[in-house]
């Protein structure tokens, strides 16, 4: 490659980093600047005509207090294994007398569990099926009631 090729390779490379070197606009990084080029200079788009904004459906019939939770006791339909009762028992120690009020909050003594933690395997919960199993941390605290 002769001389005058390299220089004319040369040329551009050296303009685009003279370029990059530049310092930035800091104010051009800013919240106003930002809202300008994405809002139409700082105006945002109106809402369409008849929008209202979205609220918090009211919880369910027959639902634990709390975050909804599918299969869970938030879930209503968690009612088939009696998760939904089980409210009062979560952060307490799984004992022996915790256990009894369980059954007799349960009215049953059948079809429940106490999943250790750490146990092996994988716990699908399942709004349909009427086993009720208790999660327990590594405390042997309960933590959680699901159906399945």
């Amino acid at each position: 490659m002769n001389k005058l090729a390299q220089f004319l390779l040369a040329v551009p490379i050296a303009l685009a980093l003279t370029a990059c070197g530049g310092e930035a606009d800091p104010s051009a990084n800013d919240a106003e600047s930002f809202a300008a080029r994405i809002n139409q200079n700082g105006t945002a788009t109106p809402a369409p005509q008849g929008a209202v904004a979205p609220q918090v459906a009211a919880p369910q019939p027959g639902a634990a207090p709390g975050v909804f939770a599918p299969g869970t006791l938030t879930d209503p339909a968690s009612s088939t294994c009696g998760a939904n009762l089980m409210g009062p028992f979560i952060g307490k120690p799984a004992d022996e007398a915790t256990r009894a009020q369980i059954v007799e909050a349960l009215g049953r003594s059948d079809n429940l569990r106490f999943v250790a933690h750490g146990t092996p395997g994988y716990v699908n919960p399942d709004p349909t099926n009427p086993r009720l199993s208790l999660m327990l941390d590594a405390g042997n605290i309960i933590r959680d009631a699901r159906c399945g």
